[in-house]
């Protein structure tokens, strides 16, 4: 199970990565906690530190984020001029400004966990995608483009995602295809049939084939990434008229 925030490192010693990751666990804004994950599984890296006065390791950054835009990164450096774009901290390392360039990342990426609100009324979305990138993106991007009240849930694989739609109703389920053991096809087919639930695949698989998968699963939407905010507010806007038919069905039910 993908617990937490897998934290990366890039031309660091592994002395220096544990240091910094036990400064992290300071960082108030955040409640998952951090797991450190050695070099040759750089890849799963959720959050990835660099050293940023290593030609190797800056190479190597570059490559994995050509891969994927949305990892999130703290750029370590002895230099004067910080590299643009990135979140960069300056040696000697200060625990203060190392917590606040976490807390910028966080509130950059609308990571909020904060439980006030009254959320009973709001249109509730399941998000199912193994990257932590990926998630606090859909967050920030549905809650960007809602136009109405909405609460989102996570789960990080495929035995989470039955768990909680086993045990919860949602409006809106997005569901990511290539996930660690169950994939989402299998996925899908489970929560269909046990839940009428409206699910949108999500996924970076683009061939007919991969959609024909989709559709034999039961989805009700097919969507590659990155998705364009013009099928998000599609899909958000079908998961208000679900939300709106629940109501009515409630209603309906008290009254018989």
């Amino acid at each position: 199970m993908h617990d937490g925030i897998y934290l990366g490192y890039i031309g660091l010693s592994e002395l220096e990565a544990k240091v910094l990751k036990s400064i992290f666990t300071l960082a108030p804004q955040l409640k998952e906690n951090f797991s450190l994950i050695p070099p040759d599984q750089i890849e799963r890296a959720d959050l990835i530190l660099v050293n940023g006065d290593d030609g190797i390791a800056m190479r190597k950054w570059n490559e994995l984020r050509e891969a994927n835009q949305l990892l999130s990164s703290l750029i370590l450096t002895d230099n004067e001029k910080p590299a643009e774009s990135e979140n960069t901290i300056r040696r000697p390392i200060r625990v203060q400004k190392l917590i606040a360039a976490l807390e910028e990342i966080v509130e950059r990426t609308s990571l909020d966990y904060a439980n006030g609100g009254d959320k009973t009324s709001a249109v509730d979305i399941l998000v199912v995608d193994d990257s932590f990138p990926v998630r606090k993106y859909m967050q920030h991007k549905l809650e960007e483009l809602a136009q109405f009240p909405i609460n989102i849930s996570f789960a990080v694989n495929g035995e989470e995602a039955i768990q909680k739609a086993t045990s919860n109703y949602y409006n809106l389920i997005f569901l990511d295809v290539m996930m660690e053991g169950m994939d989402g096809y299998k996925v899908c087919k489970h929560i269909k049939s046990d839940k009428n639930a409206y699910v949108v695949m999500l996924t970076s698989k683009k061939s007919p084939f991969d959609k024909v998968r989709g559709t034999m699963s039961g989805c009700d939407a097919y969507i590659t990434k990155p998705p364009a905010d013009a099928r998000l507010v599609e899909e958000l806007n079908k998961g208000l008229k679900r939300r709106k038919e629940q109501f009515v069905d409630i209603g309906q039910a008290q009254i018989s």
